[in-house]
């Protein structure tokens, strides 16, 4: 008996045992085997298994297509690419989820109020700007983000729990940013900022280690790839985002701190603007 004699849903059982690239290529060998690949069996078995909770902590975001109930009227397979495709705001809207397209596997942002931020709350170091009134930066996700005015101690801390990640995967953090730019109609554009001509340091450890080691990152985005380092790369939303590192998640939960700091040379910095955090698969 040929594979196409099975029944759909054992085919569809099958399916759902390889990967969501798989799925997509085993739609093109035949009609039944789009039917059973498109199901919602094989959709729901590559959706992270505590989707459902996470989606009913959804907020809104102003798109009526990422409400928990549009979310939920969605098939297996949309909601799976909607998700990869469109991140929702979760609990205070301070964070976002996603899945990566490729794997499944969660993905979080921690928006920039999610981070500690030392002197984050006095107006004078920085500027806490709705994100739909900053020419200055492309479009957040969130709410609000973080615009630096004017200090000489960059430090700038996230923290996540290991049990809410995907499990036995290696996840890389990023720090996610840009610099204050230029809107002058009719000129090129510039960033406007100080003091990040020499780099700063990236951290990432476990609660239970003394401390992680540091690593230097250049966040200027013209910085010559020749000095040692980390530097920065474009993202498709037109934010800048620069590795801070990366982490194992194996069955042993704990809290990981992302950190980025610059106390040592007390130049004072000023046009940096914070997205945030993200995390995802590497």
């Amino acid at each position: 008996m040929g594979v196409t004699a099975l029944p759909e849903e054992c085919i569809a059982t099958i399916i759902s045992f390889t990967s969501p690239r798989d799925a997509c290529r085993d739609a093109l060998v035949s009609r039944m085997f789009g039917s059973a690949a498109g199901s919602d069996l094989v959709w729901n078995r590559f959706l992270p298994p505590d989707y459902q909770q996470i989606i009913s902590e959804s907020v809104s975001s102003g798109s009526s297509s990422s409400s928990s109930s549009s979310l939920n009227n969605l098939s297996k397979k949309d909601l799976y690419f909607h998700l990869c495709d469109n991140p929702i705001l979760i609990g205070n809207g301070n964070r976002s989820f996603a899945i990566d397209k490729l794997s499944g596997k969660k993905c979080y942002m921690l928006g920039a109020r999610e981070l500690s931020i030392i002197w984050g709350d006095t107006p004078q170091y920085w500027d806490w700007t709705p994100s739909a009134e900053t020419p200055v930066s492309p479009q957040s996700r969130f709410s609000e983000v973080a615009h630096l005015l004017d200090v000489c101690w960059l430090d700038i801390k996230g923290r996540i729990e290991t049990n809410i990640l995907s499990p036995n995967t290696r996840y890389g953090a990023y720090f996610v940013y840009t610099f204050v730019r230029s809107v002058e109609e009719g000129e090129d554009e510039e960033y406007y900022c100080t003091g990040f001509d020499r780099p700063v340091k990236v951290s990432i450890r476990f609660e239970n280690e003394i401390e992680g080691n540091a690593t230097n990152a250049y966040l200027l985005p013209d910085t010559p790839e020749e000095h040692d380092g980390r530097h920065p790369h474009m993202r498709e939303d037109m934010w800048m985002e620069i590795e801070i590192g990366e982490f194992f998640t194996d069955q042993v939960h704990g809290m990981v701190e992302m950190c980025l700091m610059e106390i040592e040379n007390g130049d004072w910095k000023s046009g940096l603007v914070v997205h945030g955090i993200e995390l995802r698969p590497k």
